[in-house]
């Protein structure tokens, strides 16, 4: 199969000759003025864009690629706080930080691209196999990358990602330098990659399909970095295969070599797979990996693999491993059908602007009255979007361009439409950017209403707001609480008044827990 893959046209006559000269380029690069990210990505870009539109040697190309690569690394580290923690759709500094970073990784993995293809058309190939397997290892690990920015950017990859990097596995089988050992360069220190434990195709390959198959829209952008350092320690533990014949679908993916379309669940497949061009990525050993470090983390204990910082928090982890058992194990299937509906919604994000809104709704069951702790809230603004769809349990809706940008996956937001009294209460399930800050998610209803209320523990003397759900005796759902995420422990005694009662509860289960917010249930003590 010959190579096709995604690169630039090379110029006859170029005006600017690239420099490839190792020590030339270093001495450049330490000459540079500015101390500032953006320039010095600025800088990286052009230099790329240069070597990558001309003729060069393979070997050239490489230096000079090799010597650009660990300071994008580190750059691109540094950029990626600007948007990591961002609001959806992206302010101007974090969406210019996130283009340029796809923008160098683009770059980076065009010349890889180059040099295999250069390797690959010599006449004669003698002792070519181990630079095959350094582009070919480098070049998808450049492609990962710029995925990655558009998963913590809630975009979608273009379609070239995915033809790429099958391209680049089956030119690696056939070269039979899979699992040829690449030595890792030097990361700098203070950007944590998990690259350097990435150190085969075979590896890196299966790396950046797991990641796809964690569905990263449905995720907030530090567990997306997250889940891509602490798979890099298991990685080893998941195979591809070529077909064969399977007692149990669960944890078995099929990739299309000649798609471009990530792996899909074999469960979903609607024909037998074609053993010549398609393979099977099994995770089912991964899983298993998975559940002993989860049983050791709710064991109060941290794994010895390395996977998890002994730092981190056990909670946030539980909760991940959790959600990757089920992505990468059993696929989850769909209950109810979504259909078309048209109409605008408005929507209030955040538990404190959603207390203050329900507090100041002339239909609250209490009146407003400067006295009242839980009526004093300032004015909020609600935003106007527009439905997509409804199912039985969620709605999408799509983002008005003059709406306010302050939506986060995991989110707590509030929604009422035109003709509605009261405010439904959901959490943002997943987010899918697009040009021109086009915003799309999918909000999961939780509660048909909420009254506010103003919440105390014994252990501290500050108040917080919260909000109480009502019980939904049809989908046997008891009433629960909404607090802002550190509230849950459990047996803990809490306060609240609300509607001008107050009552004394003891905080029992854990319902859900997200970036911003718990869902708690209680017991009335009194």
């Amino acid at each position: 199969m010959a190579l096709n893959l995604n690169i630039p046209a090379l110029q006859e006559h170029p005006v600017f000759i690239a420099e490839t000269r190792p020590q030339r380029i270093h001495q450049l690069l330490q000459e540079i003025n500015s101390q500032d990210p953006a320039d010095i990505a600025t800088h990286l870009h052009n230099e790329l864009e240069t070597l990558n539109r001309q003729k060069v040697s393979p070997s050239q190309r490489t230096q000079a690629l090799d010597c650009y690569r660990s300071l994008i690394i580190n750059v691109t580290a540094v950029l990626s706080a600007d948007y990591i923690n961002s609001t959806l759709p992206l302010e101007d500094k974090a969406k210019s930080a996130a283009t340029a970073c796809e923008s160098l990784w683009l770059e980076l993995g065009y010349g890889y691209k180059l040099v295999l293809i250069d390797l690959q058309n010599q006449l004669i190939k003698l002792r070519t196999d181990k630079n095959s397997a350094l582009a070919i290892q480098r070049a998808m690990h450049a492609i990962a990358e710029y995925t990655l920015v558009h998963y913590q950017t809630y975009l979608t990859p273009p379609s070239h990602v995915w033809s790429d990097l099958h391209q680049l596995y089956f030119c690696a089988a056939k070269l039979g330098i899979l699992y040829t050992s690449i030595p890792a360069d030097p990361i700098p220190a203070q950007a944590k990659s998990y690259a350097r434990l990435l150190t085969s195709i075979e590896d890196t390959y299966k790396h950046t399909l797991l990641v796809s198959l964690a569905q990263p829209h449905h995720l907030i952008q530090q567990d997306i970095s997250a889940i891509a350092d602490y798979l890099a320690h298991h990685i080893q533990s998941a195979r591809v295969t070529a077909i064969e014949p399977l007692e149990n679908s669960s944890g078995a993916f099929i990739i299309n070599l000649t798609s471009d379309a990530p792996p899909i669940p074999y469960s979903k497949l609607k024909s037998e797979p074609n053993p010549d061009s398609e393979l099977l990525l099994h995770t089912i050993d991964l899983i298993r990996g998975i559940h002993e470090d989860l049983s050791k983390l709710q064991n109060r204990s941290t794994p010895t693999n390395g996977s998890i910082d002994a730092d981190a928090n056990h909670n946030d982890y539980i909760e991940l491993l959790s959600y990757l058992i089920t992505n990468w194990g059993i696929s989850p299937k769909r209950i109810f059908n979504r259909s078309a509906k048209n109409g605008d919604i408005d929507i209030v994000a955040g538990i404190d602007d959603i207390h203050n809104t329900i507090a100041a709704t002339p239909t609250a069951n209490m009146p407003t009255n400067s006295s009242n702790p839980v009526a004093q809230a300032y004015q909020v603004t609600p935003s106007h979007w527009k439905i997509l769809n409804i199912s039985a349990t969620g709605i999408s809706i799509r983002r008005y361009h003059t709406a306010q940008k302050n939506i986060k996956v995991g989110g707590l937001i509030a929604l009422k439409a035109k003709h509605e009294q009261q405010w439904s209460i959901g959490l943002v399930k997943w987010a899918n950017c697009g040009t021109r800050d086009r915003l799309d998610i999918g909000v999961q209803l939780i509660a048909p209403h909420a009254d506010s209320a103003m919440a105390q523990t014994f252990q501290h003397s500050g108040h917080s707001k919260i909000l109480i759900l009502p019980e939904i005796t049809a989908m046997n759902q008891a009433a629960t609480i909404i607090a802002p995420r550190g509230t849950y422990i459990h047996g803990r005694q809490l306060t609240f008044t609300c509607n001008q009662k107050t009552v004394q509860v003891s905080l029992n289960r854990l319902i859900e827990r997200t970036h911003e917010v718990e869902r708690i249930q209680f017991n009335i003590v009194n």
